[in-house]
């Protein structure tokens, strides 16, 4: 992939730059590139009817998880930006994308990585079409995509040809399931994680020693 110097990874929910670019952010760093991270969610439908803690609790302690997940894989609490996005509802009209484009403004990264236009989850997807929209008219930044669902609902549909897989070293490998565990080991006081309950198969994709993402811009 050619990179120049300043990635943005935009992540629906707490957990998914994790899952899906954690491996890509370790390379980046060790080669003095500079990530960014925006979550553009609490993550507040992890639990949706479930405990009996206020929703914002919920996403308190949901984004304490994304700051010590992130620290540990070398991302500056300065480079991690939290945004207001409802869960479970995420769309262009909402009153954070102007956030989100003054951020990009901000940041002004060369490069950008959305979810994956076959991820299953609407809001993966609405992710990705709101930074497409708001970069379209720039022709410096590239946009790549990113898998995290997409393992569980698309893995029949890979368009290789602008594909790239990155191959992390065992001990990228070992950080990258050390993060996932800080954030799908912690449970609420329901005793579920606070992520959620992840399918079991979903977990094992995210942990290959390999990443894929593809060029779309």
């Amino acid at each position: 992939m050619n990179i120049i110097s300043k990635v943005l990874i935009v992540a629906p929910h707490p957990d998914d730059e994790i899952m899906g670019c954690s491996g890509l952010m370790q390379s980046l760093l060790k080669t003095g590139k500079e990530v960014f991270v925006v979550i553009l969610t609490g993550g507040e439908g992890s639990h949706c009817g479930c405990c009996s803690i206020s929703t914002s609790d919920l996403i308190k302690a949901r984004r304490e998880l994304a700051v010590k997940a992130n620290t540990q894989v070398g991302i500056s609490k300065d480079n991690l930006y939290f945004l207001h996005y409802q869960d479970g509802n995420i769309h262009y009209e909402y009153q954070d994308t102007e956030k989100l484009a003054s951020l990009i403004k901000e940041v002004r990264p060369d490069s950008i990585f959305v979810p994956h236009r076959g991820e299953g989850w609407n809001d993966h997807l609405q992710a990705r079409n709101i930074i497409q929209k708001l970069i379209e008219n720039n022709s410096d930044i590239r946009l790549y995509e990113y898998c995290v669902w997409f393992w569980y609902y698309n893995t029949w549909s890979i368009d290789w040809k602008n594909a790239f897989i990155l191959s992390m070293t065992k001990v990228e490998h070992t950080l990258k399931n050390q993060v996932i565990d800080t954030y799908i080991l912690p449970k609420a006081p329901c005793g579920k994680p606070w992520s959620g309950v992840l399918p079991k198969i979903f977990i094992k994709a995210v942990r290959w020693n390999k990443e894929l993402y593809f060029r779309i811009k």
